[in-house]
């Protein structure tokens, strides 16, 4: 019976999450973890990655004020909510152009490049409304992920 559960815990886990399918030309760049939580995905001139930032669950809101100046204050440029409640931001840290999308759950999504050209306007834009489309297709947009062997 445990696994009968298992199984439909799996298959509904399975059918929410959304793996992100990157633009053409990028690749998967191995980061130390083996699960590849802090792998990164580049086509040689633009880069995507995750951050990990803690948050306790007990207070956190929706991207809340608090969370919003925790996360402008690592990235060192101001966040903007939209009027879906998710937050973004972009500015040049050390000669290096940012652009970051925190999502409902507060998950962190950053674009970075040395380069402020099209491509980077082009990619920023993909990211924000994949992270919209996945919603609407009831899923949650995530980095893809390896699998320990």
């Amino acid at each position: 019976m445990k696994y009968f559960f298992s199984f439909f815990f799996l298959l509904f886990a399975m059918t929410t999450l959304g793996q992100a399918t990157f633009p053409k030309g990028f690749k998967l760049i191995k980061g130390d973890n083996p699960m590849g939580e802090d792998d990164r995905y580049s086509n040689g001139k633009d880069i995507f990655q995750t951050h990990l930032y803690w948050r306790s669950y007990d207070d956190y809101t929706w991207n809340d004020e608090k969370y919003k100046q925790y996360v402008s204050e690592a990235f060192g440029f101001p966040l903007y909510r939209t009027t879906d409640s998710l937050l973004w931001g972009t500015g040049k840290t050390d000669g290096i152009y940012s652009y970051v999308v925190v999502d409902w759950a507060g998950e962190v999504f950053e674009l970075f490049s040395r380069y402020n050209d099209a491509d980077f306007s082009d990619f920023s834009k993909w990211l924000i409304s994949s992270i919209r489309e996945y919603r609407k297709k009831g899923k949650w947009f995530i980095f893809p992920r390896r699998v320990l062997k």
